[in-house]
């Protein structure tokens, strides 16, 4: 996702919050930055009054009065200087952990169509190293700015007071880099915009094939994976190495316009020495000025690649954040409140229509209602909108205005946050985190979860398997579960969705990968927990719907047909076609 490029505003704009919370340690480190700068050029004044006195000579009195203030200015601006370093440094950090925490809970308040649309990759370099440069740029890069700023009018002025002719000759070779500096800075952006659009290309490609290892095994793909991988590699290489050639020819030039600075003060102050129109200690002095500037100078180049590498990441947050499809607010942390469980009377549906393109319908006309202690079968072919119907149900995505209704609430009077609390959802294919079963399972749970973790693995049949884990519910799991099987995986995600306190449990054909006699018990299990909760099951199996209070059966996002199981199987229509088919193909397995 490339990023276009924003105005000095629009950046300052997005900023502003940060470096104001940073404000106090930023301010005493730039006070610290210009007491430093000023006292450093004392000692280049002091070499002039000790070349002067050894040309007079002066007593020795006044030599070591000057030996002594170029020690006791060293000593104090080398302090300075570390707590300039120290507070504008700390400041950084503190705006980069403001900024990753930010940043972070706008991505969580995002509804699932914002992830629908992005590349994880793509969202972990964003939120990785743009950050960095941007940190950087607050930092190291504003300290530098700062100083060399301070370096220059200083020097100026005190070489100015030297004699204004030393001032025209020495800095006259430097007005030439603002030219050439707004010529490279429009360059670099372009540069620097392609590394950060290749990295975030290559991460995403990275996390992909590392996520999908098990795919690309199973199908012997590896050969042209590591080809696709070189190839993006190699993108990422060529735009970093003409950065660095860019870069290699900025820090020569300022270099070489600095030293023809130093060499053109040099020759003419010697004119003016042999002719006694200045003393030799006023030549070394403006040389050492001279000199002092060079390495700013020469590290101009470097600022300037920083800059625009943060001002590159700046403009892919801001685009980042602009593309955000929910509001955000600075995070703040959360408060302190006893976690109750939710009371749900009644939930509406009325006419529900949903696409995901805008054109496309995948729900058309949807209505049913669902009190308190039912239960709601949802069927039909694939493709037919069963898991889009649970989506809208858990808030995941936005439905049209007036269609969902509960306890008595539209959808758009109540918060995304307090919508999901009433409903527990577990998918058909849960994602497992690489930690323990514990903390999995845990993971569905508030601070006092109504039942252990070793309650909801009994009601969900995962404790009869509990014997084939080394460690127990304490056993370590591999990327996504990776060394459970697939009905072991849903019943763990079965499990950490009936932790949760919500009254409206959602299965999203849970348990397709359970075998017909574990999955009767799950059923049994789940029919006795909620009496006074209700269940919405969506199946290709319906023998995990029959004893619902209502079935639905859907076909091309339409409800086709509706009403208990017997009511069902009586209309003789589609539902009871497949409840045949099923039965006669379950009937044949046993024989």
């Amino acid at each position: 996702m490339s990023a276009p490029k924003k105005t000095f505003a629009e950046r300052w704009t997005y900023l502003r919050p940060y470096l104001w919370e940073h404000r106090v340690p930023i301010f005493w480190g730039w006070i610290f930055v210009v007491v430093s700068t000023a006292l450093d050029q004392v000692s280049p004044w002091m070499v002039k009054v000790i070349l002067d006195s050894l040309q007079s000579g002066s007593a020795m009195p006044k030599i070591m009065q000057c030996l002594a203030v170029i020690v006791a200015v060293t000593l104090v601006s080398a302090i300075l200087l570390f707590y300039q370093r120290l507070w504008v440094i700390q400041a950084s950090r503190q705006m980069e952990y403001s900024l990753r925490k930010d940043l972070f809970a706008g991505l969580m308040v995002q509804p699932k169509a914002f992830f629908d649309r992005q590349t994880v990759g793509d969202l972990m370099s964003r939120s990785t190293n743009d950050l960095d440069r941007i940190r950087d740029m607050i930092g190291p890069v504003v300290l530098h700015l700062a100083r060399m700023g301070c370096l220059l009018i200083f020097t100026a002025v005190c070489i100015f007071l030297l004699h204004p002719k030393l001032l025209l000759t020495g800095l006259l070779p430097s007005l030439v880099m603002p030219i050439a500096a707004n010529i490279f800075l429009k360059k670099m952006y372009a540069h620097f915009g392609g590394i950060q659009k290749n990295l975030s290309a290559l991460n995403a490609y990275v996390q992909d094939t590392l996520s999908g290892m098990q795919v690309v095994k199973g199908f012997g793909r590896s050969q042209p994976f590591e080809e696709k991988f070189r190839g993006a590699s190699e993108e990422l290489r060529k735009s970093s190495l003409r950065v660095a050639l860019f870069n290699a020819s900025i820090w020569p030039a300022i270099g070489v316009l600095g030293v023809i600075g130093v060499a053109f003060s040099a020759w003419y102050g010697g004119r003016m020495v042999i002719q006694n129109q200045i003393t030799l200690g006023t030549l070394s002095a403006a040389i050492l000025y001279l000199l002092r500037l060079q390495f700013p100078l020469i590290g101009l180049g470097w600022v300037a690649s920083m800059v625009q590498r943060a001002n590159v990441s700046i403009d892919r947050l801001i685009h980042l954040k602009d593309s955000f499809l929910a509001p955000v607010h600075r995070a703040s942390p959360p408060p302190s409140s006893t976690s109750t469980t939710p009371e749900f009377e009644s939930l509406s549906v009325r006419s529900l229509g949903f696409s995901y393109d805008g054109k496309t319908p995948v729900l058309d006309g949807i209505s049913f209602s669902l009190e308190r202690g039912g239960s709601l079968g949802i069927v039909g072919p694939t493709g037919c909108g069963k898991t889009t119907l649970l989506h809208l149900l858990c808030g995941l995505y936005p439905p049209p205005p007036h269609s969902l209704n509960l306890n008595g609430r539209e959808r758009a009077d109540v918060s995304d946050e307090d919508w999901r609390q009433h409903f527990s959802y577990a998918p058909q294919d849960g994602f497992l985190f690489s930690t323990t079963i514990r903390e999995n399972i845990l993971f569905g749970g508030d601070e006092k979860p109504p039942m252990t973790v070793e309650q909801v693995a009994d009601w969900a049949g995962l404790s009869r398997d509990l014997p084939q884990f080394p460690n127990g519910y304490e056993s370590m799991l591999g990327e996504k579960g990776i060394n459970l099987s697939g009905g072991q995986r849903q019943r763990v995600g079965l499990s950490r969705a009936l932790l949760s306190p919500a009254p409206v449990l959602c299965l999203d054909d849970t348990l397709s990968a359970l075998d017909a006699e574990t999955e009767e018990v799950v059923l049994e299990n789940l029919r006795r927990l909620f009496r006074q909760r209700c269940l919405i099951i969506a199946a290709h199996r319906y023998s995990a719907v029959m004893h619902c209070d209502r079935i639905l059966y859907l076909d091309r996002g339409r409800i086709v047909e509706q009403g208990t199981h017997e009511e069902l199987l009586r209309l003789n229509g589609a539902y009871a076609a497949v409840w045949e088919k099923q039965r006669l193909s379950e009937s044949l397995e046993t024989v």
